[in-house]
């Protein structure tokens, strides 16, 4: 459990840092990303995820992405889980001016591939307005 913790942490670090190798090593080269709400999703396989990746918001503007672990959903079976996380991202996060840009959710199965977790299927949406409790997706 703690590797797909931390497979979750490193997707906010990826997003933080705007490391499009390090966003793509944390996908199965199958992977799928399907985003509501989006008329060209879902991306499938390595070149579509980096295209939309690459194209993000938080690939194209300074962000810093927060996660409220406490929320943080993981439940193991075998080589497969599920995991549920959300993404609330901080715009000129070192400015005065600083806000929170966007509200994300990303639910669905990671899997390990040669012993490292990866995520495999995912759906993310916005996950508005902020909730303690309520879960998106």
């Amino acid at each position: 459990m703690a590797e797909i913790y931390r497979l979750q942490a490193a997707f906010h670090k990826a997003k933080t840092a705007q490391d499009i190798q390090l966003m793509m090593s944390l996908w199965d080269a199958q992977g799928r990303l399907e985003v509501v709400g989006d008329a060209k999703s879902p991306y499938v396989g390595t070149e579509r995820l980096q295209e939309f990746w690459a194209n993000s918001g938080s690939f194209k503007n300074r962000r810093f992405s927060l996660v409220p672990s406490y929320k943080t959903q993981i439940e193991v079976r075998g080589d497969q889980a599920t995991l549920y996380f959300e993404c609330h991202d901080v715009a000129d996060y070192d400015q005065p001016s600083r806000n929170i840009i966007n509200d994300t959710f990303l639910r669905g199965t990671v899997r390990k591939v040669g012993g490292t977790w990866k995520f495999a299927q995912m759906t993310a949406g916005p996950s508005t307005p902020l909730s303690l409790d309520h879960y998106y997706g």
